[in-house]
């Protein structure tokens, strides 16, 4: 039957047949199908939807069934996951990131490997010059301490130095003991004249003594500078009423170093003994 001949048909508005409300007859049917005529009434639209669906499901009914349905899933149609799931990785995922086919797979989303990136953080060329550096400015430090400490003593040296250098040169007041037998006097402050001594010796500098000098009644008078001499007298003195001494042939040694006092008290080491001359 043709169903858009049918369809234009029934828009006109013509009436169908009442026949065609009336079912048809397996005769009617069989003569249909044997001769093929043209002539055969026009079915309804019920009808033909109807032996539409007969064929639909008379087609379905014959069909092959020795051959089993293909359930296998094609290569190209299997669900291809998302990204490769690394079991060491701390990434979550879903069944849901499973992507359709032929759609582009997003990049996979890894959480931070905070010991891969502190252990990065090692091995970055930063540590070995920030280690070197701190080294250099340490060693500077210790360095810069030592050299410190090198010139204060330096500098005390030098103090010390020129404390003993100008010790060695700075003079003492030396006293040597006299004393006047024979019941005579002799005080130079009345006049009576200062008794000579003669110095030989050597300073500890290093600078040889060969000198004379003058001592007064109460034995002061010889400056010397630090060393090791030798005292004797050289003229013994006279007083003013013509009395003359004379002295006892003795030595007195004298030594005394950068610490000795401003004067230098010869006395432990001998004197010396002054004679009314009768000539």
């Amino acid at each position: 039957m043709d169903i858009d001949n049918f369809e234009w048909w029934y828009s006109e508005g013509e009436a169908p047949d009442e026949s065609w409300d009336e079912p048809l007859t397996d005769e009617a049917s069989s003569n249909e199908v044997e001769t093929g005529s043209d002539a055969a009434e026009p079915l309804t639209f019920e009808q033909a939807w109807a032996q539409a669906e007969a064929d639909e499901a008379k087609a379905d009914a014959t069909a092959t069934l020795d051959e089993p349905a293909d359930m296998s899933i094609s290569p190209a149609k299997t669900p291809q996951p998302r990204h490769t799931i690394d079991p060491d990785s701390t990434a979550s995922f879903s069944i849901l990131d499973v992507p359709a086919q032929g759609a582009q797979a997003p990049a996979p989303t890894h959480r931070p490997n905070l010991a891969r990136e502190e252990d990065a953080g090692r091995r970055s060329p930063l540590g070995p010059i920030l280690i070197a550096f701190m080294a250099g400015v340490i060693a500077c430090s210790a360095i810069g301490s030592v050299w410190s400490h090198v010139e204060r003593q330096r500098e005390d040296a030098a103090k010390v130095e020129m404390s003993v250098e100008q010790s060695l040169s700075r003079t003492r007041s030396v006293h040597v003991s006299v004393e006047v037998k024979d019941g005579a006097t002799w005080d130079t402050a009345r006049g009576d004249s200062q008794m000579l001594i003669h110095i030989v010796g050597r300073t500890l500098k290093g600078q040889a003594v060969d000198e004379y000098q003058y001592v007064n009644s109460d034995g002061d008078g010889i400056e010397l500078k630090p060393g090791d001499y030798e005292l004797t007298v050289d003229e013994a003195p006279v007083a003013t009423d013509g009395t003359r001494f004379r002295a006892s042939k003795r030595m007195v040694p004298v030594s005394f170093n950068s610490q000795a006092p401003d004067t230098v008290d010869s006395t432990p080491q001998g004197g010396f003994d002054l004679y009314v001359d009768a000539q």
